[in-house]
This record gives structure tokens, sequence and C-alpha cells, in this order.
């Protein structure tokens, strides 16, 4: 499982995994109702540090009530102890997956997840017929085309059902009464250059002390990751709706999808004064992919030639053309490969970086729609004022952001709402029954990027063959998602119809077989028992 760009804050809370194991004869049980056709016991583990013990009994209620057997809860202290059990694979049961999105398209919610032998396919699912619509999607003329292959691929899943969708999870924010034209963006980040103030002093915006230097391929988290959006533009970008947009760009072309060619606009510079060239691309690709540079995305670099994980080898795949062009040989043909090149990882560096990486990231020279201003406050906030040699689609409509960096939620809504803070994009839960009354059309409640499902091992007893169709289809259709977003999660989060997000292109709720994500317990008894003919529980 991969969450990317999760503040600290919101890390124990937006991938706390859930296991739902089947332990031995009331192993561990603290007297709850016993079962009525087994002593087994579905536990359901997670990590006590991320207050999920309310929508954690509710979702072993619901599982209860309806099977009629034994569901508990099962806290791990913290969210890395549960997680080693799960990449370790020391789990003895199911366990609770969640995923946000790199980029705006439906492969990069399938692939890395459920493709044979992927980095992130925690259920070592493998389904060759789904292996084969991927790479029939991936070698596809146009992304809407491969989208139906994909489609198709989530028919498969729906029946398999290595994981069993849960909700998609919203961004949850708001403004203060200081500014106007907020919007989020797709990733439920906010479109901080599209924000303005009336007094015309630099928005201030919640965040929290960024994990490493700001170096755009090592910064997976949010804290880091917005300033590095801000202060950087590369090849392309994405709008409100996730829809990609020339950056640097001039055009990204392909015959056949493998081999990509790739012009620049010419005549822009880092904030240096120092071109941006094809070279500043290959060049920051290079570093982010070798190994030696233990870059945290490295991975990302993944599908061009030459990639290795474990071997200090170059990007044979990379190739400078002129100062306006480079070519990209991919392993295989990907048909939403221009797609992916929003992401951070892609951005360009200008040469001075590789001088000292690690103090270039203490005061990055970018070329995006803001920079620096002074030196980054560490533990309390990073200033940012507008690039005046900036000219793209992201063109500021303030004088800058301030991204002040806050323990808790709590405090930076409270900020909020004494209109300190200018934008906030993470309601805490204890105000999740207010927040929409306390801000009124201020407030914003919308799906996002993240998908959150729960994940069953291909090779767990009663999970496998004809039995384990039947058990995965029972306990979907256990669970009762609209109860429990609306009880537990006040609205703020979605009841899942996929295994995507509704803010992708080519998002569809009327799949075939999405019955089974909507609850139904006759049908849940009715399959549970059927897998008991085959083998009881």
């Amino acid at each position: 499982m991969k969450i990317r760009k999760l503040s600290a804050v919101a890390a124990a809370t937006a991938v706390s995994v859930l296991a739902l194991t089947a332990c031995g004869s009331d192993s561990g049980s603290d007297g709850g109702t016993t079962a009525s056709s087994s002593d087994n016991v579905f536990t359901i583990a997670y990590n006590a540090d991320g207050g999920h013990q309310a929508w954690v009994d509710a979702t072993a209620n619901s599982i209860k009530n309806t099977l009629g057997i034994n569901v508990e809860g099962k806290p791990y202290a913290t969210f890395a102890e549960l997680r080693s059990d799960v990449t370790d694979r020391k789990m003895t049961g199911s366990f609770r997956t969640g995923w946000q999105a790199d980029y705006p398209g439906l492969y990069n919610f399938l692939g890395p997840l459920y493709g044979t032998g992927a980095g992130s396919n925690d259920s070592d699912y493998s389904n060759p017929e789904f292996d084969d619509l991927l790479t029939q999607g991936n070698a596809a003329g146009s992304v809407e085309e491969a989208n139906g292959f994909f489609d198709q691929a989530q028919e498969i899943l729906l029946k398999d059902l290595p994981s069993i969708p849960l909700w998609y999870a919203n961004v949850t924010g708001g403004s203060a009464e200081t500014v106007e034209n907020v919007a989020f963006g797709w990733n439920s980040v906010p479109l901080y250059y599209a924000v303005t103030k009336a007094d015309g002093t630099p928005i201030r915006a919640n965040g929290t002390e960024p994990q490493n230097p700001l170096v755009p391929t090592n910064t997976n988290e949010v804290g880091g990751g917005r300033i590095v959006d801000a202060l950087f533009q590369g090849l392309v970008s994405y709008d409100e709706t996730g829809a990609s947009q020339n950056e640097l760009a001039e055009s990204i072309t392909s015959d056949d999808n493998q081999l990509w060619t790739v012009k620049i606009k010419g005549g822009t510079t880092f904030t240096n004064g120092e071109p941006v060239t094809a070279q500043s691309f290959v060049d920051a690709w290079q570093f982010g992919a070798l190994t030696s540079n233990a870059q945290l995305s490295q991975y990302f670099f993944k599908d061009i030639q030459g990639w290795s994980e474990t071997e200090e080898s170059p990007l044979t795949g990379l190739e400078v053309v002129d100062d306006t062009t480079f070519t990209i040989m991919l392993n295989e043909p990907q048909a939403d490969y221009p797609l992916r090149l929003g992401y951070s990882a892609y951005l360009p560096l200008p040469s001075v970086a590789y001088d000292d990486m690690a103090a270039y990231g203490e005061a990055p020279i970018g070329n995006g729609p803001y920079m620096m201003n002074g030196a980054w406050r560490h533990n309390e906030a990073v200033d940012l004022v507008v690039n005046p040699d900036y000219s793209g689609p992201r063109t500021p409509a303030n004088a800058g952001v301030t991204f002040v960096f806050y323990d808790s939620f709590d405090s930076a809504y409270n900020d909020l709402l004494a209109n300190n803070l200018d934008v906030f994009d993470g309601i805490p839960d204890s105000a999740f029954g207010t927040f929409e009354t306390d801000l009124g059309d201020r407030a914003v409640n919308q799906p996002a990027a993240v998908f959150q499902s729960f994940t069953i091992p291909g090779n767990l007893e009663h999970f496998e063959g004809e039995e384990g169709e039947l058990r995965r289809q029972a306990l979907s259709m256990a669970i009762d998602r609209e109860s429990i977003t609306d009880t537990i999660f006040q609205g703020t989060r979605t009841p899942a119809s996929d295994f995507t997000s509704p803010v992708i292109d080519g998002w569809s709720d009327t799949l075939p077989g999405v019955d089974v994500l909507v609850y139904n317990p006759e049908k849940a008894k009715e399959l549970w028992a059927q897998a008991d003919a085959i083998s009881q529980w």
C-alpha cells in the first residue's frame, strides 16, 4: 500500500490499516457475542494512534449483525507496526488498504495495486485476464480507449474482490472571511495561486514541517509536497478537475506509446537566471532514479529503460536531442504516460542543485509560480512570493503564500474560525458535525482522489477458489457503507462504487457487477451459507 503525500498530522488517520483476521477458537476474545455458526473470530486490526475505534466498531458490528459471526477490533500500537506486518506478509488475515492517486488516471488505481507482481500489490493478487486488459489499455491509441479496457479490468476485480472497496475519502476544509476564489483541486489540495485577498498581503495556509529538504524527487508527503509544487513548474500540471494542461511542454508525442518525444518551451529560466532546458529535466530524472541517491520517488522512473531498484543503473531510455527536445523510451507502451508527468518527481532542477543537494533543498531555486522569500523557518513556516518571470496556467492572483506549520488540525481550525488562517484543508474529526454550519458557503466537503478498502490475501484459508469468491462477496454485501459514512464520518466519506475515485476522468459508478458493493444483508447471508457448504467456516 502507498499513500502519497500525507501530512504527519493526517498520516495516522488517512492511511490506517484495517485487518479482518480469522483467528482460532475465541482467541483473544473479550467475551463478545458468540457466533451461531462457528467459533472463529474476525478481528479488525487498526492502529491505536489513529483514532479509528468508532468506525472499526461500526464495521465490525455491521458484519457481525449480518453474518452472525464474531468480529472484534484488534489494535496495533502504531500504524508503522501494523504496516510492517503487512509488508513482511505476517498478517494472518485481511487488512484495510488505501491509495491516494499520484496522477489523475484510472490506471494509477489499478496497475500498482492489482497487477501481478506490482510493488503495492499487498494481496499478491494475480489474474492473467486482468493483466492482459491492463496491457491492452496501456497500448491503446488514446486515454479514452484505454479507459474502456480499464473498465473491463474493474469488472474482473468486482468478481474476484482481491480488496473490498469501502469508501472514498472526501477533502474537508474551508476559508476565512478574508479571501475569495477558493477552490480545491482533484488531489484535495487548495489551488493556492487562484486565491485572492483584498488587503494585498500573502495568503496564510495550513501546512506541516516537511520531512526532508525540498528536493522534488525526495518529497512524498503533504508538508513538503505543496511547497515544491508551488516553487516549480514541470512539463504538465493539472487543473481543478484533474485535466492535464501543458506548462513547460510544447508537445509530448509518440507513434507507439513507448518512445515519447518531449519538446519544451524555450526562453524560460530558473529564478537564478539559468535557462530551463531539456538537460534540466534529464539530469533531474537521472538523479532521482539512481539507487545511490536514495530518493523516495525513485520508483516513479521504473517504466523507463535502464531503471533498476537495486543496481546503480542510469536511465538509458533518456536522450537529449537538443536544448528543447528529449526522448523517453519506456519498457513497454503506456497510453497515459504524458498524464503522469505532472507529478513532482518529474520536475527539472538547475545545475547548481548538484553542488550540494542537501543545502539546495533548504533553499530551493525553482521555476514555478512562486519563489522562496527568506529562509525556511523550521517548525514554524515557509514564506513564498510571486515569481515575476513565471508564465503559465498557474499565474498567481495574490501576493504570495505563507505556509504555517501546525501540530494539530484542531489548532489550525481555531485559527481559521478567528480569520488568522485564510485557507485550510484538514477539518478535524471533532468538527465534522459542525464545520459546514460554522463556515457556511466557505466550507468544502467534496470527493478526493483517495480510495479506501480492505484487502484479503489470495492464499488465506477459506478465501481461495470458489469458496473464497463467495465469502469475499458476502463480506462486501454485509457492510452498511452508507450508514457508516453518515454516522461515523458524518458525510465526510462517500461509499465506494468502484476501485478508483469520482474525481478521475473516466470514473463510472455503473460498471457491471457493482451491486456487490451495495449493502444487501439477505444476499450476504445466502453467499456465506453457500461458502459454508463448500467448507464450514
